[in-house]
């Protein structure tokens, strides 16, 4: 009797039951695990060494891409103040300086006030003219002996020191690092001076030169983070090593150099006081400086002694846990089987208070998602119908907007319905809001943008169409679709609406504001030039409204110049969007307002080609394959001046189709590669449930919308058709090629359970799988036959 009961006991641990084989995989399992953590356990500290490496590469990238952002305004502040017409007339000048000449100063340093908020990183910047020994900043009109002796005095250098200095030779991009400066005030700042000579494109001749002063302690803020984060300290070292800032009170020599540092990243390992350090570092895109990151080896290593001490206890834990685990799962697992062997054998009932395994619950779970309604899903695109029509008004009130977006089945899902072709733009701008308290000017500014759309919106669709949109604070575009056919009515109704909107909102609110209001144009695509002359139409107003009888007699007497910075930017995206018919278009509007409108004249027309050119400047510094003679002609166009402006025009057109060709060309090549990429992702992963719009979106870097548009306009079908195309035909291959079950091919193809992709290939082929894989097997076995007989 205790034989018998000694076998019964161990047949427990034989392969010759469900229990028991449940138990030994468990087992197997658990010892495959501590087999690979103990290889893991002797790798852990190289692995995590790297992940350190890593994580400190990554946040000096970060740091790189920071900096050189804003040594990248430094640069843009630079062609600007360069290309600046007033600029090269008065370095071209000879001496004595003319009054003529010294008003030209005065309206040059006015205009360097537009680039002042460039970026918060830059202290001042001036202009010294060695002809006329001046000084020239935003706004201010001074001498080297006022700036240098009085206004902000450096600590070791006098006036003449700086002025020797800029006239000593030609600065190309010269930094000067750790300069202590104090202004008449008392106030102490550390500046790092950064001198360049210009012209930029003539070494020979030292015109002027160009003195900015960056904020030290605005870059050590901007690195402070990080190197508390990293646990070290941060150094931008030149390639003369020299130390152009860091995050250390005291500026002790380094224990490395430039040369130590070859490549654009890396890791090395030097000594500094005795301790070891270990030294990573990235190289700038800008100016070549390398960023630095200093941290001691112990602390480089203290999260890699930790893991290791972690991981040793873990693996302890698991083996020692691992087989009561084990035990219990497989007893856990193998109970519903043992009941449902009972209940196909007749030999018992499954006890009803206990639950099946977790497959149960997900199939069920999974049954109820499937059920979901197309009404439930259109609610949740619902709900971002209103963020995508603000963002579509905002591209196609500015001319932006798609082709593909103005179908009319996009318009209606933006709930956006045209009653005809015929559009105008009523620009709204908020003049004043004293009315208003200033505490919190954001809550403020956000219920003044908030009434002004919904009254303008009512006023304007008591006759027609009308739709709002926020294009920046206190500034509301009005988009006006006319009804009817009485065209001659449309202009007086418009000025109706703006009188109104004016009267209602000073009123009831007391708010005082600039309305500009465009002409009608006759299709949808033309809106982009309504917004032009909108703004055009704004900029008269606001002077008219500002205007009393001395100022209007200079008006007179000023010829009228437009080219504002909205129109600017306008341009700058038809380029680079290389769109060369708008492009075109606005070009001869702009001549043409300059050139043969009201109080147009030669001058003006020769100044706004000069404007004009310097924006094609700064675009091409930017476009792909640029060809360098075209820098080259832009440079020397206007040298000697404009001859023949119409000629001119002509030449700058044909440049300006150039550019645009190459921004269409790159935008294609980029095209191109993202769609295979997209193609690429959904056949490698069409086997995962959670393969979706978003998360290819996601991985791109790009939004839903844009990616589901992209994809539309490339290949004629959307991503979820493609999807289920691809899946659509592994699924038949499987089913044709292989033995696999139904419930098999399924989550092959990427779905959770057998019901859904059964409802899937249904939908597409018209017959269950299993109805496909009898005539598919159907047809081989006649095949067969055939070539038999």
């Amino acid at each position: 009797m205790m034989g018998k009961k000694n076998i019964g006991r161990w047949e427990w641990f034989r392969f010759n039951g469900a229990w028991s084989a449940l138990f030994w995989s468990y087992i197997v399992i658990l010892l495959l695990l501590i087999v690979i953590g103990s290889l893991l356990y002797w790798r852990a500290k190289e692995v995590v060494e790297k992940s350190v490496e890593h994580t400190n590469s990554a946040m000096l990238g970060q740091l790189r891409v920071l900096a050189d952002g804003q040594l990248q305004m430094i640069e843009q502040l630079e062609q600007q103040i360069a290309n600046h017409p007033k600029l090269l007339q008065l370095m071209n000048s000879k001496a004595p300086v003319s009054d003529r000449e010294q008003y030209e100063m005065i309206a040059l340093a006015d205009d360097l006030k537009r680039y002042k908020q460039l970026t918060p990183f830059i202290y001042d910047y001036y202009i010294y003219l060695p002809k006329a020994e001046v000084m020239l900043g935003p706004g201010v009109k001074t001498t080297p002996d006022i700036l240098f002796g009085q206004v902000d005095q450096f600590d070791g250098m006098t006036s003449e020191d700086w002025v020797d200095k800029f006239e000593s030779a030609y600065h190309y991009r010269s930094f000067q690092p750790s300069l202590n400066t104090s202004n008449s005030f008392g106030e102490k700042h550390e500046i790092l001076a950064y001198i360049q000579t210009m012209p930029l494109v003539n070494r020979s001749k030292r015109l002027a030169t160009l003195f900015i002063m960056i904020n030290d302690e605005q870059l050590r803020k901007m690195f402070q983070g990080l190197a508390d984060a990293g646990k070290g300290e941060i150094y931008i070292v030149d390639a003369a090593d020299r130390m152009i800032s860091a995050t250390t009170a005291t500026r002790n020599p380094l224990s490395f150099g430039y040369a130590d540092m070859p490549g654009d990243q890396g890791k090395l390992d030097t000594r500094r006081n005795g301790e070891e350090m270990v030294i990573s570092y990235v190289t700038s895109s800008v100016f070549g400086w390398k960023y630095v990151l200093e941290v001691p080896r112990a602390v480089f290593l203290k999260e890699v002694n930790e893991v290791r001490s972690w991981a040793l206890l873990l693996l302890i834990m698991a083996a020692l846990s691992g087989a009561v685990v084990s035990f219990y799962l497989a007893y856990r697992n193998y109970r519903p089987v043992r009941d449902l062997v009972s209940i196909v054998t007749g030999n018992g009932n499954a006890p009803d208070n206990k639950r099946g395994p977790v497959e149960y619950e997900f199939i069920r779970t999974s049954i109820q998602s499937a059920r979901m309604t197309e009404s439930e899903l259109r609610t949740l695109v619902s709900r971002q119908t209103p963020i995508i029509r603000v963002h579509f008004l905002s591209r196609l009130i500015k001319g932006y907007a798609d082709p593909q977006e103005l179908r009319m089945e996009s318009l209606q899902f933006m709930d956006i319905r045209f009653v005809s072709n015929s559009f105008a733009i009523m620009l709204i701008d908020v003049e004043d809001m004293s009315a208003f308290s200033t505490e919190n000017a954001e809550k403020e500014w956000l219920f003044v943008n908030f009434v002004i759309s919904n009254i303008s919106s009512d006023l304007a669709n008591e006759q027609h169409v009308a739709y709002t949109t926020e294009l920046d604070q206190g500034r509301i575009a009005l988009l006006v679709n006319f009804s009817g056919t009485d065209e001659d009515k449309w202009q007086p109704e418009l000025a109706s609406i703006a009188d109104r909107l004016q009267e209602i909102l000073f009123q009831r609110f007391h708010l005082k504001i600039a309305v500009g209001t465009s002409f009608v144009v006759r299709e949808i695509q033309a809106i982009g030039e309504a917004f032009r002359n909108s703004l055009k139409r704004l900029d008269e107003n606001r002077k008219r409204q500002a205007s009393n009888s001395a100022v209007d007699k200079l008006l007179e007497l000023t010829p009228k110049y437009y080219y504002p910075l909205d129109i600017e930017q306008q341009l700058t995206n038809y380029v680079k969007c290389g769109d060369e018919e708008k492009t075109e278009q606005l070009l001869d509007a702009l001549f043409t307002d300059h050139y043969e409108g009201d109080g147009a004249n030669p001058l003006i027309a020769s100044y706004f080609l000069l404007h004009v050119s310097s924006t094609l400047f700064r675009i091409v510094q930017i476009t792909p394959r640029i060809d360098p003679e075209i820098v080259m002609r832009l440079l020397k166009k206007h040298e000697d001046g404009i001859q023949d402006a119409h000629l001119t025009f002509r030449e700058l057109k044909e440049e300006f189709r150039v550019v645009c060709q190459l921004w269409k060309e790159g935008r294609s090549d980029q095209g191109s590669r993202m769609l295979a990429t997209i193609q690429h992702i959904v056949r490698e992963r069409f086997g995962q449930n959670m393969l979706s719009v978003n998360l290819i979106a996601d991985e791109l870097g790009i939004t839903q919308p844009y990616l589901s548009s992209f994809f539309k306009k490339a290949t004629g079908q959307t991503i979820l058709e493609f999807i289920a195309e691809v899946r659509l035909w592994e699924a038949k291959r499987l089913l044709a090629d292989t033995d696999c079950t139904v419930a098999h091919v399924a989550q092959a193809v990427g779905y959770s359970n057998d019901i859904g992709f059964i409802r899937f290939f249904k939908k597409h082929e018209g017959i269950t799988p299993g109805q496909f894989r009898v005539n598919t097997q159907t047809e081989q076995q006649n095949t067969q036959m055939e070539h038999r007989s």
